[in-house]
């Protein structure tokens, strides 16, 4: 019965995403996110992405966008999610929520061993926001993206002995 219940609002989704009106769309998506079984499914993502696809100017797009990425990297389907973060990041630079999908894009693709893509988000995101308040998190996270460990076990030792040597200056 549990099946069926699921069955039917995932159709009642799909239903509503042909038409052109964002309030059944996002009624639709509330449905989905109150149920616990489908808060990370696919239906949901797809709710999330075509939402946004289909009401690009709305105000609840970025945040859909957002939420489809984050909920794909909690479903193993990281390569998804960055892209995600990576589109909201581009297409709605002006929103409040780029800044921080430009540094989810950017770990992940560091976690996903692209260290070229994962730099030059984060090198964009210190150029695009310089007076952000995790601009200078961003600045170390560049610095030692796509080091090994034990360039990066030397350059924090290097900062200890740095520390301590300016310490004892004082």
């Amino acid at each position: 019965m549990k099946y069926l219940s699921v069955l039917t609002l995932c159709f009642a989704i799909f239903a509503c995403s042909d038409k052109k009106s964002p309030d059944s769309s996002i009624e639709a998506i509330k449905k989905l996110e109150s149920n616990a079984s489908l808060a990370k499914s696919d239906t949901l993502i797809y709710s999330y992405i075509n939402f946004s696809n289909q009401f690009p100017d709305h105000k609840l797009a970025p945040l859909f966008l957002f939420k489809a990425a984050q909920a794909c990297v909690k479903n193993n389907q990281a390569l998804k999610g960055v892209k995600l973060y990576e589109q909201l990041a581009s297409q709605y630079e002006k929103d409040s929520l780029a800044p921080e999908a430009t540094i989810c894009a950017a770990v992940g693709f560091q976690g996903l061993q692209d260290p070229a893509n994962a730099k030059r988000l984060f090198d964009g995101f210190v150029k695009k926001y310089p007076n952000h308040p995790r601009v200078e998190e961003v600045k170390k996270m560049s610095e030692f993206v796509g080091l090994s460990d034990e360039e990066l076990i030397r350059r924090f030792n290097e900062q200890i002995l740095n520390n301590s040597d300016s310490s004892k200056l004082n």
